[in-house]
């Protein structure tokens, strides 16, 4: 067993970013893994036991520090559900009508026709980036960093958790103004930050499989060392420029103080992103805090 030191991940948000919870967290993560663990046939007794571990209930708090309780429990039932497609590629469409509740009860009612339509794209493309992901796995596919970074962003469900931030804060932001140039600059380098972070966090108990430093390792003939300090250097030099495109955002009349709002989501998104690493166990175990410390982490034989 090796290891390799990843770069300390709030330390690239400090003092860029403020970081805040959501005061409704434990009441929502206790009644979101009481509602997963009641629905039959959804989670297996191994999801079962990691998901309190998983603090996914955190995680939607730090994204979305400001929404109230029924909201935040929307969004973490979603989250809950994303991990559990994203741990078991075939339950998909099995398992598709576990969203239909939140769907139809949360999101769909408070929501525009032009978000909805969005989100259910973004929906189709993360099942479409799943199936070209495990097709790769199964086939011993590495493909070239590009690809790779193109499909992660579908496949990881990062643009879902992006749409999320005008339904948790009830705004509107209007189709050609969403597709601002500078707007759409800004949601790529939140989505990358983000998946790119997790992907190194990651890779430690899953370097097997298709992953940013695998993909890195294979392209540029790296050692994971070398790919984990290259793909850190992606996520600094994302930060940076993500930091210089908000501060050329026009003025945009009416809508402003909705988009401003909306670009604040993506901070609160990417922070709450990168600190949660630390908090679940899903990449650390028990280590998180040593890790975030020292950087050092033992990777799975």
């Amino acid at each position: 067993m090796g290891s390799i030191r990843i770069p300390n991940f709030p330390a690239f948000c400090s003092p860029h970013f403020d970081l805040r919870c959501n005061i409704h967290c434990h009441s929502v993560s206790l009644s979101s893994e009481k509602w997963a663990l009641q629905n039959p046939l959804f989670l297996d007794r191994d999801e079962e036991e990691r998901l309190p571990g998983a603090r996914l209930g955190l995680l939607a708090s730090l994204c979305f520090p400001a929404c109230d309780a029924g909201q935040l429990l929307a969004i973490t039932k979603w989250l809950i559900v994303l991990t559990h497609w994203t741990d078991r590629p075939r339950s998909l469409y099995a398992d598709e009508e576990i969203l239909d509740p939140i769907w139809h009860k949360s999101f769909r009612p408070s929501t525009r026709r032009d978000w909805q339509k969005r989100f259910q794209r973004h929906l189709a493309a993360f099942r479409l980036g799943q199936a070209i992901a495990a097709r790769d796995a199964a086939e011993g596919i590495i493909p070239d960093l590009e690809s790779y970074i193109s499909t992660r962003r579908d496949s990881a469900g990062v643009k879902m958790l992006l749409d999320l931030i005008q339904y948790a804060g009830g705004l509107n932001v209007p189709q050609q103004i969403y597709e601002h140039p500078l707007l759409r600059r800004l949601r790529q380098d939140a989505a990358d930050i983000i998946v790119w972070s997790t992907d190194i966090a990651a890779y430690a108990q899953r370097p097997h499989t298709n992953n940013l430093i695998t993909v890195v390792m294979a392209e540029r003939r790296y050692t994971a060392q070398g790919a984990a300090h290259f793909a850190g250097n992606l996520v600094k030099e994302t930060i940076s420029n993500l930091l210089e495109n908000e501060a050329m955002l026009p003025v945009f009349g009416d809508w402003d103080e909705d988009v401003r709002a909306y670009v604040r989501g993506l901070r609160y998104c990417i922070v709450g992103s990168l600190h949660w690493l630390y908090e679940t166990d899903r990449f650390f175990g028990e280590a998180g805090e040593d890790v975030r410390s020292s950087g050092w982490v033992f990777v799975a034989s």
